[in-house]
């Protein structure tokens, strides 16, 4: 116990210092970066094109047979846009036209990044409108982008169908009492406190790329069960001169003000489908638990052999699932 309270005293120490030498301009922050994406990874592979931009917000429509809204991430920890994404792939392969846009800020949407739930909840519903869309149409989400579909089928009723959740939660606070860091490590473990490091770092908005790259890499790699199909950001030797993405900024800035779903799932009328990984460390089964508790028609589906991406762990279990799913309701 002496140990653990010396070890937090000392961390405790080291960071009031670096937050005062940040204040005090003794180290430089850098200017955050809009778009960044599109220098970093386009050159990895070539970027899919939006159907439309309209006000600075890429739209895309992809595939053929009833659409299905799949909501982007309001984070910066991506490497493609969602519209060519492992999730996009497989509902296009399932015979499904995915519609769905990126964030202000990052890849080809050019709009001012906000970063609040009204944002996103208002991109989606200009995208349908921009599409032509009228009828109610199938949801899905994945980890912060499920919260974002949860608020959308919760706000507009009228525009959702089904809803398919995968590795979410309800809210921040469901994600903060279940998740990362105390669902991985101990607080005795040295990745414990260079995530929190590295968190506060960022979401201060004071840290690097180099920085938003490892913290992605460490969250990422103990996501998978699999380890093999772990690949991390390559952190580049000029990225410790350079700022955060934005919406990293953004979004981090306000997701202790982002609402929390947990009082209003009781509320949400659409019949829903919770998908969860057994060793998902973000959103652990606890977090799909209270959402299928508090959803009046829902069904929750535990996969064994995955951690928080379950698409890209057992995809034809999931197939199978959200097939059944759609074509059902």
């Amino acid at each position: 116990m002496k140990l653990v309270i010396s070890i937090l005293s000392i961390i405790g120490l080291l960071g009031l210092g670096y937050f005062l030498s940040k204040e005090l301009g003794l180290i430089p922050r850098y200017a955050y970066l809009q778009n960044f994406e599109s220098d970093e990874f386009s050159h990895a592979s070539d970027y899919i094109q939006p159907q439309m931009v309209k006000d600075g917000l890429a739209i895309y429509q992809v595939g053929s047979g009833k659409p299905v809204l799949l909501l982007p991430y309001p984070h910066a920890h991506t490497k493609e846009p969602m519209a060519q994404g492992p999730i996009a792939n497989l509902l296009v392969e399932m015979g499904r036209t995915v519609i769905t846009f990126d964030v202000p800020g990052a890849y080809q949407s050019t709009a001012t990044a906000v970063g609040d739930m009204e944002e996103m909840l208002t991109s989606a519903e200009k995208t349908l409108d921009e599409l032509g869309i009228t009828e109610p149409v199938d949801v899905v989400g994945h980890s912060m982008s499920g919260l974002v579909a949860l608020a959308f089928a919760i706000e507009h009723p009228d525009r959702t169908r089904n809803l398919v959740l995968i590795g979410s939660m309800s809210g921040f606070p469901a994600a903060l009492k279940y998740g990362m860091p105390k669902s991985v490590w101990s607080v005795t473990e040295i990745d414990y406190w260079k995530f929190i490091f590295l968190g506060l770092k960022v979401k201060s908005g004071f840290g690097s790329l180099a920085d938003h790259k490892a913290l992605y890499n460490i969250m990422s790699q103990v996501s998978f069960y699999d380890q093999d199909l772990f690949v991390p950001m390559e952190i580049e030797q000029d990225d410790h001169l350079q700022g955060i993405p934005i919406r990293e900024i953004v979004w981090g800035k306000n997701i202790f003000k982002q609402p929390d779903y947990a009082d209003k799932l009781n509320s949400l009328e659409s019949p829903t489908l919770i998908l969860v990984g057994r060793h998902d460390p973000e959103a652990p089964v606890s977090c799909s638990e209270e959402l299928d508790q508090g959803i009046p028609n829902s069904r929750m589906v535990i996969f064994e052999q995955s951690g928080h991406y379950p698409y890209l762990e057992e995809p034809e279990f999931f197939i199978d699932e959200i097939t059944q799913f759609l074509n059902y309701h």
